[in-house]
């Protein structure tokens, strides 16, 4: 394999406004859905990744011995994660979007637009009596995590937010502090008190607690980025193997929430190594998310991103060909489209998903739809 080189290069293209196209979508037009119902849901949703950066996992991470992890996925489409406000979103709107199937303003955790509390798929999953599990390499009260658990509109508001989680019935979760002590983030001490209500804290073992009905609620806590890439200690493949095992030993259906947020960290400051770095640790994990899917069976698996960040394009260097470069086109979020992956049963239920909120809208159906079928 020949080498690569990655620049970061500021390009300045003039622009001209394009008249937005609002295409109106139904908020909970739900399609109905007859396939095989999956027992398990695994949720992976990488924070600012889109297409330019699929295209860079593709073309310089594949091995020439066995085919792409991204090729085994059997869906392969894409979603226009647009927020209520119109193309561009953030991670709590499109996130809230995805977990409840509606729209949503920016910065608004798990109610709408209007300020309504809106239902998410992890509070119809605990009244379905499924195991539920969050893992992140972001902080655990981040804009992600924070819309499968909590209902706000001060996204920075994290003793709330921690203080919504310890109440829930979530069972699992694995993340990292940041920001202890500052504004509105309760120090250690306080954080963990809070936690500790709901969760037994692992060590760094991450050995799982030996109880005698096995469903004691767990958490891992880490440090400031020190969940990042393959070379962490630990990184997300390791915590989302304990997880797995976690759920598998619960001897029921489980849904399960794995973030990375290294994609978007990275893109804000145009940091390709990290970009690299943080897909090698996606592709690792996704291969290991698959592969339970395929040996336990029954188990969906959902592949997204919640925006794309940098404007990233791999492009061609003729004087280096068959060489990269990554070029940006901003710091900020773009209004691109993003990928949306699925394998396992119901994987054909997002086959021709286009929106944001029609992720949250179908998995909400294929839960509803269990419910229905034990009564």
């Amino acid at each position: 394999m020949g080498s690569f080189y990655f620049f970061n290069i500021n390009i300045s293209i003039s622009s001209s406004d394009i008249e937005f196209s609002p295409w109106q979508l139904t908020d909970n037009e739900e399609v109905e859905y007859v396939g095989e119902q999956p027992e398990n849901i695994i949720i992976f949703i990488a924070d600012g990744m889109g297409f330019g950066h699929l295209s860079i996992a593709l073309q310089t991470l594949n091995s020439e011995s066995q085919p792409s992890v991204w090729q085994e996925f059997e869906v392969k489409g894409w979603h226009d994660a647009r927020s209520a406000f119109g193309p561009l979103t953030d991670s709590e709107a499109s996130a809230t979007a995805m977990t409840t199937g509606t729209s949503t303003q920016f910065g608004h955790i798990g109610i709408d637009k209007d300020g309504k509390v809106l239902e998410n798929i992890f509070e119809i999953a605990y009244d379905q009596e499924y195991t539920t599990g969050i893992v992140t390499d972001s902080y655990i009260w981040d804009a992600t995590p924070a819309a499968f658990l909590a209902h706000t509109r001060n996204e920075d508001d994290a003793r709330d937010i921690l203080t919504q989680i310890s109440a829930t019935n979530l069972d699992l979760i694995f993340g990292e502090l940041e920001d202890l002590g500052e504004d509105d983030v309760p120090e250690k001490d306080e954080t963990m008190e809070i936690l500790s209500k709901r969760f037994k804290l692992l060590d760094r073992t991450l050995k799982l607690p030996d109880d005698d009905n096995g469903s004691i609620p767990v958490m891992a806590i880490f440090d400031e980025d020190e969940i990042q890439d393959l070379d962490s200690s630990p990184n997300l493949t390791q915590l989302t193997e304990t997880a797995l095992k976690y759920m598998s030993s619960q001897d029921k259906p489980f849904m399960l929430l794995v973030e990375s947020e290294e994609i978007d960290a990275a893109s804000h400051v145009h940091n390709s190594k990290r970009v690299i770095n943080g897909l090698k640790s996606i592709q690792q994990t996704l291969a290991v998310l698959l592969k339970f899917s395929k040996i336990r069976g029954k188990t969906l698996v959902l592949f997204t991103s919640d925006h794309e960040t940098g404007g990233l394009a791999p492009v061609a260097d003729f004087k280096r060909y068959p060489n990269l470069q990554i070029k940006w086109s901003t710091k900020d979020h773009s209004a691109a489209v993003v990928p949306l992956f699925a394998y396992g049963p119901g994987a054909e239920y997002f086959a021709d998903v286009h929106r944001n909120s029609e992720i949250g809208i179908r998995l909400k159906s294929l839960i509803s739809r269990d419910k229905t079928s034990n009564e």
